[in-house]
């Protein structure tokens, strides 16, 4: 059973990641903008040419990012992106002679093309991966991973996701319960539960180098590996294993993730600023609130409670009527530019109501109109606004792809736990701006008020 005792519990000895010996670019691939959570100082590209890899092989940090926002797209539209990424990293490793590790880094609630994405690489790749690593944890969000099951916490409960409103996803949803059931689930069989390992907790707290060594030495055919992970102390004490296991063997792996396991293995972990030191414009902020899920709307609900923050509705079902939406647009436009000309702030949010259907494709396609909708207003913006805090993936990402146009972006910490922070680059709308991505299913009720009350 799972307690927080044991989520807890440490052995505060000196772990030696070895991370200055790991001779690989690590090249993380974020199915939506919210993974940079957990780490600091590095690029962050929302395209995958050629050019923009080949600068972030030549980036001093030991890792970049590229923000696919898959979670936004269907199979096949997921399965020519990454064939395509999968093709312009080997041709770039190649040109540098630099060779490299892939982290699929998804939701840690465990939705999204959870084993497509890992697959298509394999695939794809000149040669086959040996296995793939599922570490879904993300420790500053409260999601553990422990005897194989996957849990998250909320209040005081320990619950495993799959009994969450995660596992009804309308897209994405699932009923398996264990790690190793799940992944049977979503590969339809092809990887059958019995054949998935595992690196257990307590491999990882007697400190058994030896036997994680032999389970590791076992792996090959694109063998699914879980970790069990309860706290960073344990996720360091794996990534040591593993680094110190790459320098004596050739083995090729890839990792199916969350933010933890890449903070693990990052050189520059994150770390809290404050939003105020990075504005340039005495013109208030907004905040954009697209996501659904019950947390942002409880967290949305207590900031217009708690706050005198301007708010301001989108009602979705204006999508029933297309040829009054450009007008719609326009004028919530205007409203907002006028409100935050006079240096207040303002939150845009989406109208509670769920559209949703019995096809898993018009879902998304529902999901997109809406974040298209958001994405206009903030290119029809005349004026600079103070910061920008984007609540969702789908509506994070597009704000930050399609309404801003950011190309390349630098992470620059959190602007609370699990909250990443960017700043734009010099093609962006606004240059050098902070750009806050928070993610829907992050923190407290009272989180987004207190983030809001600290750096407006």
């Amino acid at each position: 059973m799972l307690t927080q005792n044991l989520v807890n519990e440490k052995k505060n000895d000196t772990i030696d990641k070895r991370l200055k010996s790991l001779n690989y670019k690590i090249v993380v691939l974020d199915d939506d903008p919210t993974g940079t959570q957990t780490v600091k100082d590095l690029p962050v590209y929302t395209t995958w040419s050629k050019e923009a890899i080949e600068d972030g092989f030549k980036q001093s940090n030991n890792m970049f990012y590229i923000l696919t926002n898959s979670r936004a797209l269907n199979e096949d539209e997921t399965t020519n992106l990454h064939k395509e990424i999968s093709q312009n990293i080997e041709s770039v490793s190649k040109k540098l002679n630099i060779p490299y590790l892939i982290v699929s880094r998804g939701d840690s609630t465990l939705r999204g093309h959870f084993y497509l994405e890992p697959k298509v690489l394999n695939d794809e790749a000149d040669q086959a991966f040996d296995a793939v690593f599922y570490a879904p944890a993300f420790f500053e969000g409260n999601r553990f991973t422990y005897d194989g099951i996957h849990y998250l916490k909320e209040q005081d409960r320990f619950i495993s996701v799959s009994n969450s409103e995660f596992a009804n996803d309308s897209t994405f949803g699932f009923s398996a319960k264990t790690m190793a059931d799940f992944i049977e689930e979503k590969s339809d069989s092809e990887v059958k539960s019995k054949d998935v390992y595992r690196i257990t907790l307590k491999q990882i707290r007697d400190r058994d180098k030896e036997g994680i060594f032999n389970i590791l030495s076992k792996l090959n055919n694109f063998d699914a590996v879980v970790i069990d992970a309860l706290n960073d102390e344990d996720m360091d004490y794996f990534v040591s294993c593993l680094i110190e296991f790459l320098d004596k063997h050739q083995k090729k792996f890839i990792f199916r993730t969350a933010a933890s396991f890449v903070k693990a293995i990052c050189e520059t972990p994150g770390k809290i600023i404050n939003l105020k030191e990075f504005q340039q414009s005495d013109n208030g902020g907004i905040i954009i609130v697209g996501s659904h899920v019950k947390k942002s709307s409880d967290q949305l609900n207590h900031l217009l409670n708690n706050t005198d923050i301007e708010s301001l509705e989108f009602d979705v079902k204006i999508l029933e009527q297309p040829s009054q939406l450009d007008e719609y647009v326009e004028s919530l436009t205007q409203k907002i530019e006028k409100v935050i000309s006079t240096g207040k702030d303002l939150v845009l949010y989406t109208s509670r109501d769920v559209v949703r259907t019995n096809d898993l494709n018009k879902n998304l396609n529902i999901s997109t109109n809406i974040s298209d909708s958001l994405v206009k207003i903030i290119k029809g913006l005349s004026i600079q606004p103070g910061f920008i805090i984007a609540k969702g993936g789908i509506t994070s990402s597009d704000v930050a792809t399609k309404g801003l146009n950011i190309k390349k972006a630098e992470v620059i910490g959190q602007i609370t736990k699990g909250v990443p922070v960017w700043l734009t680059g010099k093609e962006a709308k606004y240059e050098s701006m902070p750009y806050v991505i928070f993610p829907g299913n992050v923190g407290n009720v009272d989180t987004l008020t207190e983030v809001y009350k600290l750096n407006s």
